[in-house]
This record gives structure tokens, sequence and C-alpha cells, in this order.
């Protein structure tokens, strides 16, 4: 993934920074209310009205560009860190089985389910212990 030198490339239209991109995307970051959301921008003319991913994360700029910055987006499926997934499908990686301790299933929070979640009683993970209990 490419990272741009600071100063960061400033979007207008989606009012964010552009802290990353690849072969498909733009990866840009906006305040967010409480939260800063990373979109996934497509290279294409879609990517003047929609995206199509989005994480939110704690209101740390330096935290997302860590996780951006340290994601490959061609192996993994998702950058670290984030809390929030507001967009549907999840994001599969192109050859995400090169790397496939990393794009093991993860709840609504972020969390690996088979490791647990850091949010009391998380749908996902509470779905899965049930199923372990047979």
């Amino acid at each position: 993934m490419r990272v741009p030198s600071t100063p960061k490339a400033y979007d207008g239209h989606w009012q964010g920074y552009v802290v990353a991109e690849d072969a498909t995307h733009r990866y840009l970051w906006l305040w967010y209310g409480y939260n800063i959301r990373v979109i996934a921008v497509p290279k294409t003319s879609d990517g003047a009205w929609s995206y199509d991913h989005a994480w939110c994360y704690p209101r740390d700029p330096d935290l997302v560009e860590e996780a951006l910055t340290t994601w490959d987006p061609d192996i993994q499926d998702e950058p670290t860190g984030w809390h929030k997934r507001p967009t549907t499908p999840t994001r599969r990686a192109p050859n995400r089985d090169q790397d496939p301790a990393y794009n093991r299933p993860r709840c609504e929070h972020g969390c690996y389910i088979a490791d647990g979640c850091r949010t009391l009683n998380c749908r996902d993970v509470l779905a899965h212990l049930e199923g372990t209990r047979r």
C-alpha cells in the first residue's frame, strides 16, 4: 500500500484525509461524530458518490494512520483496531489465502470471534459459543 508523504492530501469532496491507496481504492479518514471513519473509495466513477467499505475508529488519527500503513489490502481483509464496521458485506482481500491467521472470522466489533470480544454479550461471540456447546 502506498502511503502519501506528510502533509496528508485533503479530499474536499469527502472532507477527509487520504492516508493510503492501492490499485482499486483510496483510503481516507474523516471526522465522523465521536469517531473517525475510514472509507474505501473506489478509483472508478462510483468513487464520486459512494464508498465500498468503512470502519470506525476511536478519535485518534495516529492510531488510524498506523493501522492503515501496516495493513496489506491485497492479502488482509480489513485493517486492525476498528470497533465498528458500518458497511456490508465484509471486505475480502483478493489473495486472502496468503494470510489465513489474519483473515479469521471477526465479530461486528472487529475482534476475532474465536478469541472473544471486548464488548459484553457480543452476539457474534455468543452465537459462536452456542455453536460449540453440543
